[in-house]
């Protein structure tokens, strides 16, 4: 029999899918590549502790990467505004969301204003918080040089990984260590329509 948890983690998963339907059929957009340069220095954040920093969602609250990370993981996503390969990447992270949202936080962090971090928010239906981040303080602590960079923190606040961009296989490898932080079986996620090479996002 279905427990109320398996009914929600279902439909969190149908929901992960409708968008990832909606993203493989949107046209490719220019991506920037990642250079070696930028794999070994977000590679150096491994082990350090994520910021402490706040600042405000949609939702009015303040939220600290290193709170949101106290007892559970953390996918932390850097957002540019008005950037089509931050726009592109979304849908991809939402689908991991709907994955394992019943147990690890996701924050978006954007550089932008409280009414743009809103805006920005409901135009692509986000469902985690997207943190305003205009003067780009949470960006630079995390060292995201560009949007779409994600950051995995494991429960406690240590970051496990820091990736300059997303690709299939990034996006499946932050799916399996998520099944193993959360203890949940592992999804496997739909990545049609992602890059099959890591890709980075436009500069802050």
């Amino acid at each position: 029999m279905m427990t109320t948890r398996d009914k929600a983690s279902g439909l969190l998963i149908l929901a992960g899918l409708a968008v990832l339907t909606v993203a493989a059929l949107k046209p490719q957009v220019p991506f920037h590549p990642v250079t070696p340069t930028m794999k070994t220095a977000a590679g150096a954040a491994t082990g350090r502790r994520v910021t402490s920093l706040e600042a405000v969602g949609p939702d009015g609250r303040s939220h600290a990467p290193a709170t949101e990370a106290i007892d559970r993981p953390l996918v932390l996503i850097f957002i540019q505004d008005g950037c089509p390969c931050s726009e592109s990447a979304e849908p991809y992270f939402q689908a991991l969301q709907a994955a394992y949202g019943a147990r690890a936080s996701f924050l978006g962090v954007i550089d932008g204003d409280l009414a743009t971090a809103r805006d920005w928010s409901a135009r692509h239906g986000a469902r985690h918080p997207i943190l305003a981040d205009p003067d780009k303080r949470i960006i630079t602590a995390c060292e995201a040089e560009r949007s779409a960079y994600v950051m995995l923190v494991a429960p406690g606040g240590a970051i496990a990984e820091l990736w300059p961009g997303y690709s299939a296989s990034t996006l499946t490898e932050i799916g399996a260590r998520l099944a193993r932080l959360t203890g949940l079986g592992e999804v496997p996620l739909a990545t049609e329509g992602a890059p099959t090479e890591m890709v980075s996002g436009c500069s802050f």
